[in-house]
């Protein structure tokens, strides 16, 4: 990595580096996004698909004092 740094240095100009740079972490968050959207759709497909009476965990409610 150290050595791409040196050779980007060298052979480009401040703003067009800079511009590179921007993109990559661009590309790099629209990867992380990516995966992150194709995990919620996992889960989402997951719990859509499970057979009936298995939704889970009976949670109690919370109740509320008569004031």
């Amino acid at each position: 990595m150290r050595t791409l740094r040196l050779l980007e240095e060298r052979l480009l100009r401040g703003g067009r580096r800079t511009a590179l740079r921007n993109a990559w972490a661009a590309v790099q968050e629209d990867r992380e996004r990516a995966a992150a959207r194709t995990e919620a759709e996992r889960a989402l497909t997951a719990v859509r698909d499970r057979p009936a009476g298995l939704s889970g965990p009976k949670v109690p409610r919370a109740t509320r004092s008569a004031e």
